[in-house]
């Protein structure tokens, strides 16, 4: 009897055992496929297996802290299996006619030069907008055509959803932070770089790392991917192709790290220096039969960015059809802009500073480019402090070089109770990126800049007047404008 217990109890134990040896797996010989169709080992890199599930045998999906735990184990072990973890493709996201759709409603007119990218600046050298770039944002596209913002929103929810499964995320987990359609021309090509911080290359290990000393401005970003919408054959082009460079090896780029520009393949990653990536130039497709001039190369893609924190969630603003074409608007208007209207809720709606009224005798085109001349003069309280840019034919953007803020001057705008003399304004707004707050330096030097500018406008309007009614009106509205500085005017 005692010896059949024994035996028994032997046979528990070395069962024991044998389940131990399985979930721990330290062979790494159980693998799972990834979208790519490679096989990755099913440890973290320090010798753990993800739980599994015993109905199906794939792995449970990941939280957001077992995510990050992932991503620090590959630099904790340099384990080139967790990397398979955090990169791959996945073909036919979207499908060819979809696709085709999509691009059909994307004429080359409609993109904005640099959108999504902060203006030059040489402390944020690596985030800067990439050469032959131009983009579209949700911000443009809900404005516009209301079948394409309809078919974007419907990819973007697969594309959130498939780059989410790829990565082995738990249902809702990534929030999307920023979303656009990225168009590159003709030598449009992106050098390599992380989404979440700016990396620089050791000398010693020549291994990239994150340098600590300069601020990137989106650290909370986790994933990222990037689907093809036309290849080269439909786009007029060669090369374009996304790629991972080495984090070793000062990031050269091997020809196993090249994605080729195939129409609905997504590329999905995590967002620090383990998956540094940028894109080939885009070049002319020289065998085309198309006219040089009528055609231009053009590489389509839609870009995502991923986090976890709910805050910093893009907001997606509902179609705003207006009741006419802004030219119509325009017209009615007696050549003034009509009065731009923002969704209340939008987080990234700029904020109206004041409207200062123009009198009817004023050359809005001249105030125009005097206006912009005195910004230019009065960089303070140091060189380079403000980089003064121009959009569209009447409109100067002003960025302070922390990046944290910028304002606008809007001129031509229609006032919404025009005068006799003046029907006509400067509309001056305070422009931020939604998730954080302009800072206390760049709201005292506003205030500095605008005060000033706000003198030079009332010495030149002001210059010929006849004085009476028209000199009262201004002056009152002067002062009005200078009560929403957050800073009073040195004495």
């Amino acid at each position: 009897m005692v010896t059949t217990l024994h035996y028994k109890f032997a046979l528990a134990v070395l069962a024991a055992l044998a389940l131990l040896f399985f979930v721990h797996c330290p062979t790494s010989s159980a693998a799972r496929s990834y979208a790519d169709g490679s096989a990755a080992a099913c440890d973290y890199g320090d010798g753990t297996c993800p739980d599994s599930s015993s109905s199906t045998g794939k792995s449970k999906c990941l939280h957001p802290s077992d995510f990050q735990h992932r991503v620090a184990s590959l630099f904790d072990n340099e384990s080139e299996s967790v990397l398979t973890l955090l990169r791959g493709t996945v073909d036919k996201v979207i499908s060819n006619e979809d696709a085709k759709e999509l691009v059909a409603l994307l004429p080359l007119s409609d993109f904005v030069e640099s959108s999504g990218y902060e203006t030059e600046n040489k402390d944020r050298a690596q985030y800067t907008a990439p050469v032959a770039y131009a983009g579209l944002g949700l911000k443009e596209l809900s404005t516009t055509n209301e079948e394409r913002y309809t078919k974007l929103l419907q990819i973007r929810e697969k594309i959130r959803s498939a780059t989410e499964s790829s990565l082995n995320l738990c249902p809702g987990s990534l929030k999307i932070d920023y979303t656009t359609i990225a168009q590159k021309t003709e030598g449009g090509a992106h050098r390599a770089h992380a989404d979440n911080c700016v990396h620089y290359f050791d000398d010693r290990t020549k291994t990239a790392v994150c340098d600590p000393s300069r601020q990137h401005p989106y650290p909370k970003r986790v994933a990222a991917s990037i689907l093809y919408l036309n290849d080269p054959a439909d786009g007029n082009f060669n090369g374009g192709e996304f790629y991972f460079a080495n984090r070793t090896h000062f990031g050269e780029v091997e020809d196993s790290g090249r994605v080729a520009v195939e129409t609905g393949k997504m590329i999905y990653f995590t967002s620090g220096v383990e998956n540094l990536h940028g894109a080939l130039k885009v070049e002319r497709d020289s065998s085309s039969e198309q006219d040089e001039g009528t055609t231009i190369p053009r590489r389509l893609a839609i870009a995502m960015w991923y986090v976890f924190d709910e805050s910093l969630e893009e907001f997606v603003p509902t179609f705003q059809a207006s009741a006419a074409s802004e030219e119509e608007a325009t017209s009615s208007l007696g050549g003034l802009k009509p009065r731009k209207v923002y969704d209340p809720n939008d987080p990234n709606a700029p904020k109206e500073l004041f409207t200062l009224p123009i009198p009817d005798r004023i050359d809005i085109s001249s105030l125009f480019q005097s206006a912009g001349a005195y910004l230019v003069s009065q960089n303070k309280p140091l060189a380079g402090s403000w980089t003064i840019s121009q959009y569209g034919e009447d409109t100067l953007h002003v960025l302070f070089k922390d990046h944290s803020a910028m304002f606008s001057l809007d001129f031509g705008v229609a006032l919404i109770e025009a005068t006799s003399d003046a029907k006509a304004s400067v509309v001056v707004e305070r422009h931020t990126d939604g998730s954080r707050a302009a800072s206390l330096q760049y709201m005292l030097q506003e205030s500095v800049l605008l005060h000033g500018l706000l003198d030079y406008l009332s010495n030149v309007i002001l210059n010929e007047s006849s004085g009476g009614a028209e000199e009262e009106y201004v002056g009152h509205e002067m002062e009005k404008a200078r009560d929403t500085l957050p800073a009073r005017r040195a004495s």
